[in-house]
């Protein structure tokens, strides 16, 4: 099933890449994003943790002809498993990231660090670490954002780590703000 997923991805980034020669937005503009998320589970993680979901934001200033920083957000579930016949505890947390991206027309490259707070039983935080791709495309009138990346948290506890597939609805926050991508 992953493999499956990860050469979906790859398959629009690069067919959806060539038409664009710089960023979705021009320079010194601002946009956000409000997306779900499929979290694959990984390593130790994937022991007691079934695949989970989230929901994000982000925000993005482009401060550089290929170059942008960005903020998220959000909330990850993660169910727990039945291990022996006995069920492992659900986690939750929020992650809070700040990261830059690199663009080859709309195909992008990602970077983000920042913490992740767990909720419930598991209360703690961590570091969180991501890197990852992501494409840009339009449908119709509307942007989105899909990216495949690798998030770690390094926790007290250790690290655990997740693959995430991400897919936002993208918006300018300003009215009249330019773009670079064909009919935006």
């Amino acid at each position: 099933m992953r493999k499956i997923i990860v050469t979906l991805i790859f398959s629009n980034l690069f067919w959806n890449h060539n038409y664009c020669e710089a960023q979705a937005y021009k320079l010194e503009t601002f946009s956000g994003s409000v997306g779900a998320e499929v979290l694959f589970t990984e390593t130790k993680l994937s022991a007691v943790n079934k695949t989970g979901a989230g929901a994000t934001i982000k925000a993005e200033y482009v401060f550089a002809k290929h170059a942008s920083a960005t903020i998220s957000s959000g909330y990850y579930f993660l169910p727990g498993k039945n291990v022996l016949g006995i069920k492992t505890a659900a986690l939750s947390a929020l992650p809070l990231k700040a990261g830059v991206r690199y663009y080859i027309g709309s195909f992008y490259g990602a970077g983000e660090v920042g913490g992740i707070f767990f909720m419930g039983n598991n209360s703690r935080s961590g570091l969180a670490y991501s890197f990852g791709l992501g494409d840009k495309f339009k449908l119709g009138s509307n942007v989105f954002d899909i990216g495949l990346r690798h998030e770690g948290w390094s926790t007290p506890d250790g690290s655990l780590a997740v693959i995430a597939l991400r897919i936002a609805y993208e918006f300018a926050f300003a009215q009249k703000q330019e773009s670079n991508m064909p009919g935006l």
